[in-house]
């Protein structure tokens, strides 16, 4: 009832009225619309980086989401407002700090130098380790797939390598064998 009593005498005082208002538009000051600067926008390219384009029918809705989920944080979390920010420097010292090479230097200078290279990828929930000296090796582990990926490349030629590879996770293992090459 009280909105539309205000509402009925707005109706009948102001054609009763007639208010005209002079303004100088000389004297008025230009609108100024102010710019955020501060709220990060979302691009094309970013929705591209959180949506799998690879996406089958035969992936459940959860893997689908744990992978949305995964891709945006880690968008959010590489960006430059967190890198920047103090979480970001002590999440960027943890990762280093868990990084490690060791080197065994040949004994003579036709010898070989042996060096292993250990990750931990505490965020990605992933583990790398690497060796290079009589043969190049590498073993990975992604925690969060339950996989695991051995690689041992040797090279045959001046720009081609041998590869043979095994891969386990939950459900299957595959070996494979192939040439790698760089052009």
């Amino acid at each position: 009832m009280r909105k539309c009593s205000f509402l009925l005498a707005a109706i009948i005082l102001v054609p009763m009225s007639m208010c005209w208002a002079k303004i100088n538009i000389r004297n008025t000051k230009p609108l100024v619309i102010p710019v955020d600067q501060y709220t990060p926008k979302i691009t094309t390219e970013d929705v591209a980086k959180i949506i799998p384009l690879d996406v089958t029918p035969e992936d459940s809705t959860s893997k689908v989401m744990s992978r949305i989920a995964d891709r945006s944080f880690n968008l959010w979390f590489n960006s430059s407002a967190v890198k920047n920010s103090r979480l970001g420097r002590i999440a960027e010292e943890t990762q280093e700090k868990l990084k490690t090479d060791v080197v065994v230097p040949a004994e003579s200078p036709s010898g070989i130098s042996h060096k292993i290279s250990v990750r931990i990828e505490a965020f990605q929930a992933m583990a790398k380790m690497e060796y290079s000296g009589w043969l190049n090796a590498g073993i990975n582990y992604d925690a969060k797939s339950s996989e695991t990926n051995f690689e041992v490349k040797e090279e045959i030629l001046d720009d081609k390598r041998l590869v043979v590879s095994h891969k386990v996770n939950k459900s299957e293992g595959l070996s494979m064998v192939g040439v790698d090459w760089s052009w």
